[in-house]
């Protein structure tokens, strides 16, 4: 599995604990916006989610550009 590949499972993973969605039916594609409606507080839960995972600061800001699950993993992939 690569790096933006276990970036992408531990959004979707988040995203059920948060949202009670089936992490199944989430991916790269998955829109945080369009498709997850977050607020401020959700993109918080997922940038500690990602800290926690790979041990590296992802700054609220930084995660709140993005649009997608994979963009974000190619953000994360992209910091190693």
């Amino acid at each position: 599995m690569t790096l933006k590949e276990e970036a992408v499972e531990v959004l979707c993973k988040k995203a059920h604990d948060i949202f009670g969605i089936d992490p199944t039916t989430l991916g790269e594609n998955t829109s945080f916006d369009d498709d997850l409606h977050c607020k401020s507080t959700n993109i918080v839960q997922f940038s500690a989610a990602l800290e926690d995972e790979f041990d590296i600061e992802v700054p609220y800001m930084q995660l709140k550009k993005m649009k997608t699950f994979g963009e974000a993993a190619a953000w994360i992939e992209s910091q190693f």
